[in-house]
């Protein structure tokens, strides 16, 4: 049998990637990884999606218990990823962004320690116009707007029993 059928028909079926679609959700983060890419450096973030909701008038959400991706480009800084990414990471935590200028404050959401995991991030999804260029019509993107979210006694509970059965560490020693 042809190898690219083969390819095809182990392959996971994919609609449209794994980014949320429009709507407002409160998230779990699942993992935070960089990946290196034919298009450069990403940092990813790997969320569940524990509530959801559409937008006025708009298509269905991502449903809760599906795994959606914050995919951010870091290689091209005219396109602002980096910063991006930034503010995700400073309001999940709800922190400010000189705590975030040196890289190895931000070595501790990446490596082993993984201390974003199981911590809970409100976002809405929204469509973003592109402005038109060359002739052709501007395309719609995803535009993202964070919250943070102050977890109560029992979400923080849940999450640091979330990271004792990942094999993490405390939320307070991974975000020391």
């Amino acid at each position: 049998m042809n190898n690219a059928l083969t390819k095809i028909a182990t392959a996971q079926a994919a609609a449209g990637g794994r980014y949320p679609r429009f709507g407002r959700y409160l998230l779990e983060v699942e993992v935070i990884r960089t990946k290196e890419g034919f298009k450069g450096d990403s940092a990813i973030a790997e969320l569940k999606v524990r509530e959801s909701e559409p937008l006025s008038g708009g298509e269905t959400p991502s449903r809760p218990g599906e795994t959606v991706d914050y995919v951010e480009n870091l290689s091209d800084q005219k396109k602002g990823g980096g910063g991006r990414f930034k503010s995700f990471l400073m309001t999940l935590v709800g922190a400010d962004e000189y705590e975030f200028a040196n890289p190895a404050a931000l070595k501790k959401f990446f490596d082993e320690r993984q201390a974003g995991t199981h911590l809970l991030i409100r976002c809405e999804v929204f469509p973003k116009q592109l402005p038109a260029r060359e002739g052709h019509a501007g395309k719609v993107i995803s535009g993202y707007r964070w919250s943070h979210v102050e977890l109560n006694n029992e979400q923080l509970a849940q999450a640091e029993h979330a990271r004792k059965a990942s094999k993490l560490p405390a939320l307070t020693d991974a975000l020391a």
